[in-house]
């Protein structure tokens, strides 16, 4: 879509095209939902995938945990950038202001439960 510009009076106006509903998903989603959809997309065969909005519903401090047998044998580090890049990729960081990234194997994972 291209954005169109009026003129009425003396002013212009640029409108700027919402995005299509085939290039977002529904406008009732927040974006941890969105969040939560594109890692899933991602890890396709997670154990859990879980996204917790610290923000008071803005959405820009969010925490997810993520558990995944494709995280076995990757350092940490290796894991927070693959997620950080494909939500990247998707545009989504624009709107987040602070992401918690808990990548997890289903090992670790279970250790984590058994302690809490």
């Amino acid at each position: 879509q291209d954005a169109t510009t009026t003129r009425t009076s003396n002013k212009t106006e640029r409108r700027i095209p919402r995005p299509s509903k085939s290039q977002t998903m529904s406008d009732s989603s927040t974006l941890a939902d969105r969040v939560k959809e594109e890692v899933q997309k991602q890890y396709p065969n997670a154990l859990e995938c879980k996204v917790t909005d610290h923000s008071d519903g803005c959405g820009a401090k969010l925490e997810l945990i993520v558990v995944s047998d494709s995280f076995e044998g990757m350092p940490l580090l290796k894991r927070h950038r693959e997620v950080q890049n494909h939500l990247k990729e998707k545009g989504m960081f624009e709107e987040i202001h602070a992401l918690q990234i808990k990548a997890w194997t289903r090992e670790q994972w279970e250790k984590k439960k058994g302690g809490m």
